[in-house]
């Protein structure tokens, strides 16, 4: 009798076992555009016609860092709320404008007008076969006057709705605004985030505080600006330009490793990572949780 009820327990935690494993094979993955086929997107586009586009560059990210890195960043942000959502993700391009890090081997830029097409064209595309609500998850500061403009022709242009939902959007101005004081590249918030999301393509062998070179007019409008604040506006406008403005504010002519930070990439931490990049989750996925409840 104590035989078969041994046998009895085990049966079931064998099927229990399965039944848990059976369940972990079911839940939501990611929807990636290049990893479905035509009858998949058909089906998906029967109940939804939103897509998130993610935007990311190929530019030098300190000695430390994958060229990648921005790539990573909103590629693997977007999956996760694709997860949460159900939201097709359609990644397009792996290079952004970077021209003004090209100081640094293997950085790649497009010129905006050019990026600005490809993006227009792939929408235009996206828009024939049902999509209508388009979101771009940007993690790349150089490619904003883009999004800001192919987001105003797509609104302007054609019956589609496009908004940004990624770093520096209006939905997650709070969470950007909890970063540090110029700790804008490779320092030890974005290191935190690749330490999170992509720790096999992190260095940290080679990540070192860079030394930072502000030029006379940078160093004036920076003291001016504890006094007169607005004046930052100012400031930053000289930093990320390309060296043939002669403003001195190319990245190999700020950073001698190419990280753009007063504080130590040592300092980051898994934890760090995680907290920045749940917050942005969180908030853009409540966003289109919202968005979904108004009809097609």
């Amino acid at each position: 009798m104590r035989i078969n009820r041994s046998k009895i327990l085990i049966s079931g935690l064998i099927i229990f076992l399965l039944s848990a494993f059976s369940l972990a094979g079911t839940e939501s993955k990611a929807l990636i555009l290049q990893e479905m086929s035509w009858v998949d997107v058909q089906e998906y586009l029967k109940s939804s016609d939103m897509v998130i586009i993610p935007l990311g560059s190929t530019e030098q990210h300190g000695p430390h860092l994958p060229l990648g890195t921005d790539y990573y960043e909103a590629m693997e942000i977007t999956k996760t709320i694709s997860e949460q959502t159900g939201v097709i993700v359609a990644p397009v391009l792996w290079v952004g404008y970077s021209l003004y890090h090209s100081g640094f081997q293997g950085t790649l830029s497009l010129k905006p007008e050019t990026m600005e097409q490809v993006l227009f064209e792939t929408v235009e595309m996206l828009m024939k076969y049902g999509f209508d609500r388009f979101m771009f998850f940007n993690y790349h500061g150089g490619n904003n006057i883009v999004q800001s403009k192919v987001i105003h022709r797509i609104n302007h242009t054609t019956e589609a709705i496009a908004i940004s939902i990624g770093h520096g959007s209006t939905l997650q101005k709070e969470a950007d605004e909890e970063e540090e004081f110029f700790d804008w590249h490779s320092g030890k918030n974005e290191t935190s985030i690749m330490l999170y999301l992509r720790p096999d393509l992190v260095r940290m062998d080679r990540a070192k505080k860079p030394k930072i070179t502000f030029t006379p007019k940078m160093k004036e409008l920076r003291e001016l600006a504890k006094k007169y604040p607005e004046l930052l506006e100012v400031w930053s406008s000289l930093l990320g330009v390309p060296a043939i403005t002669k403003k001195e504010g190319a990245s190999h002519e700020l950073s001698n490793n190419g990280i753009w930070s007063f504080s130590d990439p040592n300092e980051a931490t898994i934890k760090i990572g995680k907290q920045t990049v749940n917050k942005m989750i969180k908030k853009a996925v409540k966003f289109i949780k919202a968005w979904k409840l108004a009809k097609k």
